[in-house]
């Protein structure tokens, strides 16, 4: 298995949602270019130990199965249609409300007296950054030092290495830092800041995404010290997520896969709400998406790519009318709603 792959846990734990998430990662251990024969020999040995595994399996492969027919689905083709459609009404509403506003975006007047300066110089630190990637782009970096730093969508960041400190600024959107040890002596922390803080790695590999209010921070291998600006500091160690403010720090479960299955271009749907997991897919396409009440609470398995919004993100919705009884419908403004069929 590719030390980058989610590492499902030979389930001693058997509970439902355990088994849900280890069936997630399973799937997409078997669909990633590098899995190994040893990979396919776990997963059986996996499959065969529970006939809980087997028959959760069943669920995620034939959720999984419409996406796969999906992709060249004449539903997949229709779908394109109606997200082609509602982008270019959604533009168009933006151009005229930029008209109405123009001369007073000109001079600058509209963003001063509307907006608190601390986000006028968010939004300033976010267009300017040094490397931002566009909704639905992914980058990666490798740093002076030989970190690696991934880039997901709808992200800007900027790097400064200095005498004292190596230094990655999350601004806006989500990274994923696979440190490595300093090329310098004596050593120079690896340090990431947000608006709500500063997180230390200690020799580690994790996610950070985060914007103005707050973030979240997922350990993978390693340690990550979390310093909130106005509280104190709180180890989250392999294994741990959490979440945090400006104010403080909270520990929320365990290290969640899908927040790092998309530097494999993949979203991972471990048995989650249909809602979560469209705010998840909202962030690589231009396009409002939205859930009706009655739909939201659909619970979703599968392991969807989206390392091509373009082409992915119809397929996907194509995938969810095949796999859940849902249909996709424009709205009046110009974005796209699930609802019940």
């Amino acid at each position: 298995m590719s030390a980058k792959s989610p590492r499902p846990k030979s389930a001693n734990r058997t509970g439902k949602q355990d088994i849900h998430r280890q069936a997630a990662e399973w799937f997409a251990v078997l669909h990633d270019e590098n899995v190994s024969e040893d990979d396919r020999k776990r997963w059986q040995e996996w499959l065969a130990a529970d006939p809980a595994h087997a028959r959760i399996w069943q669920r995620v492969e034939a959720i999984s199965q419409p996406f796969a027919q999906a992709a060249d689905a004449a539903s997949a083709e229709a779908v394109r249609e109606t997200l082609d459609k509602a982008r270019v009404s959604g533009r168009r509403r933006a151009l005229r409300l930029l008209g109405l506003g123009g001369v007073a975006l000109g001079t600058g007047l509209l963003l001063r007296q509307t907006l608190p300066w601390q986000a006028w110089l968010h939004g300033y630190a976010v267009a300017h950054a040094a490397y931002r990637t566009r909704i639905g782009e992914h980058r990666q970096l490798k740093l002076p030092d030989g970190t690696l730093l991934a880039i997901n969508t709808a992200t800007a960041v900027d790097v400064e290495f200095g005498r004292e400190l190596r230094r990655i600024v999350l601004h806006e959107g989500e990274i994923l830092v696979d440190s490595a040890p300093d090329t310098q002596s004596p050593a120079r922390p690896l340090v990431v800041d947000t608006s709500c803080g500063r997180l230390t790695a200690l020799g580690t590999r994790f996610s950070v995404r985060g914007g103005r209010q707050s973030g979240q921070v997922a350990v993978f291998e390693g340690r990550v010290r979390v310093a909130p600006v106005s509280s104190g500091p709180l180890d989250v160690v392999a294994g741990q997520q959490a979440r945090f403010t400006a104010a403080g720090v909270d520990l929320d479960g365990r290290a969640d896969p899908a927040r790092e299955s998309w530097t494999r271009g993949q979203l991972i749907a471990d048995n989650i709400p249909l809602a979560d997991f469209i705010v998840e897919l909202s962030r690589y396409t231009t396009v409002p998406l939205s859930v009706s009440p009655d739909a939201a609470h659909l619970r979703l398995v599968g392991v969807y790519p989206v390392a091509d919004p373009d082409r992915d993100v119809p397929a996907i919705l194509a995938a969810l009318e095949g796999a859940l009884p849902v249909r996709v419908q424009r709205t009046p403004a110009g974005g796209l709603l699930i609802s019940p069929r």
